[in-house]
C-alpha cells in the first residue's frame, strides 16, 4: 500500500506543477523537486492525522534534503515496503517508534551510517535481524515490544553503546552482549528475568545497568568487576542482600556536587562521543553544559526484601532511603 501511495503523491505533486512527464522512481533516480513540490510534501508529512501518503512524503522529503534524521514516529504504520530506505545512506537517526511494526524492511542494511535507531512501542517479537549488519550502529532502543532474545551475532556491533530493551519478553539474561566491549548502557528492566549470570563481570565498560521490575533473587558478586558502572537500578526485585563487593565500586560515589538525587531514564543520557559523531564537534561543546551520567550515580534497591546491608555501603549512594532497609554508619 505505501509503495502505491508513493506514486499517487509523486504524481499528484508533479501534476499540480504542469509536469506532464513525472519521472520514474527508482533506488538510483529521483525527480528534481520545485520550491512548491517541496513545500507541499512538506505539508503532507507534518499532517495531524498522518495517513500513507504522510509516510511516503516525509520518506520522500528525507531522500531528496538528504536530512540525517527520518523521523516515521507515531505515524500508524503497519509494514514498510522493501525498499523503503533504498537510497538514503546518509540517515544517521531513524526514528520508527509508537508505530504497529512486527519487522524492518531489507533495505533497512543500505542505511551504513545509521548510528541510532528507535523501535519501541511496537510489535517486534524477534529482534530484526536486518540491524546485525549495521556496523556503525550505537544506539538501540526497543523498548515495550514483544523480543524475548537476542542473537549471539549481536557481537558483530562492535560500536554498539545503548541498547535499551525494557518492557519486553525477556526471561534470561542476555550474556551474549558481554562481547560488545563498547557497550555503556542496558537497560532490561520490565522483564522477567530471575538470574543474572556470574559472566555480568565481563561487562566492564558498563555505565549504566539496570534490572528493575524483574524476579531477581540473587546479585552474583563478580557485579563488583564492573569498575566503571555508575548507575544499577535493582529495584523491584527479589533481593534479600547484596554482595558486599558492589560497595567498592569507585563510580557509585556518594558525594557528588549537585547529585539529582535518582537514576535517571537510560533512554535519555548522552554522550558526548556520540554527539559529536552523528552533529559535529561543535554540538558536543554545547552538550558539555548538559549534566554528566554521574550527576545520577548511585543504586536503587526500592521495592526489595533487603533488610540490612554491611557498613561498607555507607560511602554508595542510594537513590533514595529505604525504610526497610537497615545500614548502621555511626
Amino acid at each position: 500500500m505505501l509503495q502505491r501511495a508513493l506514486t499517487l503523491t509523486i504524481l499528484i505533486l508533479l501534476a499540480g506543477c504542469g509536469q506532464s512527464d513525472p519521472q520514474k522512481i527508482g533506488p538510483s533516480t529521483a525527480p528534481q523537486y520545485s520550491e512548491v513540490q517541496l513545500g507541499e510534501l512538506s505539508k503532507l508529512c507534518d499532517e495531524d492525522e498522518p495517513s500513507e501518503a504522510s509516510v511516503v512524503s516525509c520518506i520522500t522529503l528525507n531522500r531528496v534534503k538528504k536530512s540525517i534524521v527520518l523521523d516515521l514516529e507515531g505515524m500508524n504504520i503497519r509494514s514498510l515496503p522493501e525498499d523503503a530506505f533504498e537510497g538514503m545512506g546518509h540517515i544517521r537517526i531513524l526514528r520508527l517508534g509508537n508505530n504497529s511494526l512486527s519487522e524492518l524492511p531489507k533495505s533497512t542494511t543500505k542505511l551504513k551510517e545509521l548510528r541510532q535507531i528507535y523501535i519501541d512501542d511496537n510489535n517486534f517479537s524477534e529482534f530484526p535481524t536486518v540491524l546485525l549488519s549495521l556496523t556503525s550502529l550505537k544506539g538501540i532502543f526497543a523498548s515495550n515490544n514483544h523480543i524475548g532474545s537476542i542473537p549471539k551475532e549481536i557481537e558483530r556491533l562492535k560500536s554498539l553503546r545503548r541498547i535499551i530493551i525494557s518492557l519486553n519478553d525477556f526471561r534470561e539474561f542476555p550474556v551474549q552482549l558481554k562481547n560488545n566491549e563498547e557497550l555503556k548502557i542496558l537497560d532490561l528492566s520490565m522483564n522477567k528475568i530471575s538470574v543474572i549470570p556470574n559472566e555480568i563481570g565481563s561487562f566492564d565498560a558498563l555505565v549504566g545497568l539496570s534490572l528493575s521490575g524483574n524476579k531477581v533473587r540473587v546479585v552474583p558478586r563478580e557485579t563488583g568487576k564492573m569498575k566503571k558502572l555508575t548507575m544499577l537500578d535493582l529495584s523491584a526485585n527479589e533481593l534479600k542482600e547484596l554482595p558486599v563487593e558492589i560497595a567498592a565500586l569507585p563510580e557509585l560515589r556518594r558525594s557528588v556536587e549537585g547529585h539529582h538525587g535518582f537514576v535517571r531514564a537510560f533512554v535519555s543520557i548522552s554522550f558526548n562521543e556520540d554527539v559529536e559523531d552523528i552533529y559535529g564537534s561543535d554540538a558536543a561543546k554545547a552538550h558539555d553544559i548538559y549534566d554528566k551520567p554521574e550527576k545520577f550515580s548511585g543504586i536503587n534497591i526500592l521495592f526489595n526484601k533487603i533488610e540490612s546491608l554491611e557498613p561498607e555501603f555507607c560511602n554508595v549512594f542510594f537513590v533514595k532511603n529505604d525504610s526497610n532497609v537497615y545500614l548502621n554508619c555511626n
